[in-house]
């Protein structure tokens, strides 16, 4: 058990009791015998982030391909880079991703990449949530497409992982991946009651190949193919139309927002005003850093905050308290757990920040200053499952998880 004792929440200050992971009792003063105590003076506890998508592993690509367009870096500056990677480049990768997550306050992560074992090997290593995908993309070519599907039902029937691993599957795109394969994979995650994760109307290319293809807006394609429901997570969805936000509503799918990679790769800025007013279910997440070049959920808000509020050309769009949500609350809510607030029965996943530091001072709006002026250096402390991840700034290992992943890149260039 753990007692966190002065800590500010709500604009007061309160004693928090830890037990079995969760949030046990919030009070203005507890005493609890036969547990560690936490004096939190002068620091605020708030929810950790949920990043909902993400290539964790692509850390070695921050920097790379810098200015194209989306299908010109895909093809010429990632796809080629992405051929060099071994199993164990990928667990040093994935370690310093994790790193950089936990120093800015995410404690969950949606993931879609290669070697999906040497990441739950570095998430179960470092003690962070981890909902990691096996991925779908055949190219249409029908060996793969058998190949993808056996292999997606091995990953999904080994129950050998930690309880901080949620498996899933993912399809990268429906321009790279068939209607067998994506069809199988959400038979697959309908059997095995988890998620199927899906890159979907990111750009306007996208959106015309797939009419020109099938006569279909892909939205419309994966609803028509019985894909979409409520365990459908919908990666970027930046030019929908009505009728295919009528269709993610209708079907409670979630629509995974990655505002930073949107802007930098020019695919356009979705109306998140638009779809929170519709109804849809939205998270946050990052993209991997070759696209956004950091993984850091703070700045991914204020993003996310200003970009919305340009697309609806109005300032009161996207009003702070909506924009923390979205990072933290629905993106746990989205992947089925509960975690994502400060409140009794609630997972302990949390941060402690500094309630002296420059950025959030004054104090008037702890939520919007988290928002527009924060960074990362505001963060002391993150608990996962009610354990420490880091604590007064420092994550246990990480000089060893730098170098290793220095290694990786020298052998990478």
């Amino acid at each position: 058990m753990l007692l966190l004792k002065n800590v500010f929440l709500n604009g007061k200050t309160q004693d928090i009791l830890i037990k079995d992971n969760a949030f046990a009792k919030i009070a203005s003063h507890i005493e609890h015998k036969n547990c560690k105590t936490l004096d939190c003076k002068d620091k605020a506890i708030l929810p950790t982030f949920c990043n909902t998508h993400t290539h964790a592993s692509m850390m070695f690509l921050r920097g790379v391909g810098e200015d194209l367009e989306l299908f010109d870096w895909l093809e010429n500056e990632i796809w080629p880079r992405e051929d060099k990677l071994t199993p164990e480049m990928v667990y040093h990768l994935s370690r310093f991703a994790i790193l950089e997550m936990i120093k800015t306050g995410t404690t969950m992560f949606l993931d879609m990449y290669f070697f999906v074992d040497q990441t739950i090997k570095a998430a179960e290593e470092m003690g962070i949530r981890a909902a990691i995908t096996y991925l779908g993309m055949d190219v249409f070519d029908e060996n793969e497409t058998k190949r993808r599907q056996g292999l997606a039902q091995t990953f999904l029937s080994n129950d050998s992982t930690g309880p901080l691993i949620y498996k899933g599957l993912s399809c990268h795109a429906v321009y790279t991946t068939s209607e067998a394969l994506i069809k199988s994979f959400k038979e697959y995650t309908r059997k095995n009651k988890t998620y199927l994760s899906i890159h979907m109307n990111e750009t306007q290319k996208e959106v015309s190949d797939c009419l020109a293809k099938y006569g279909k807006r892909p939205i419309q394609l994966i609803d028509d193919w019985g894909i979409l429901d409520e365990n459908t997570i919908i990666a970027h969805a930046v030019h929908l139309d009505d009728d295919e936000i009528s269709r993610i509503v209708r079907a409670k799918a979630v629509v995974a927002h990655n505002p930073t990679s949107n802007l930098k790769l020019n695919s356009g800025q979705m109306p998140l005003q638009k779809y929170l007013e519709r109804g849809v279910r939205v998270a946050l997440g990052t993209d991997g850093v070759s696209s956004n070049n950091s993984l850091s959920m703070i700045s991914e808000m204020k993003v996310a905050a200003l970009s919305a509020k340009s697309a609806a050309n109005s300032s009161t769009a996207a009003k702070t308290p909506d924009v923390f949500k979205i990072a933290t609350e629905n993106g746990f809510e989205a992947l089925g757990v509960k975690a994502g607030k400060i409140e009794e029965g609630y997972l302990a996943d949390f941060m402690l920040v500094d309630l002296n530091h420059h950025a959030l001072l004054p104090n008037v709006n702890l939520v919007s200053n988290m928002v527009y002026s924060a960074d990362s250096s505001v963060i002391c402390d993150v608990f996962c499952n009610g354990k420490p991840l880091m604590l007064d700034g420092y994550v246990a290992g990480e000089e060893e998880i730098v170098e290793n992943f220095k290694k990786v890149c020298k052998e990478l260039s």
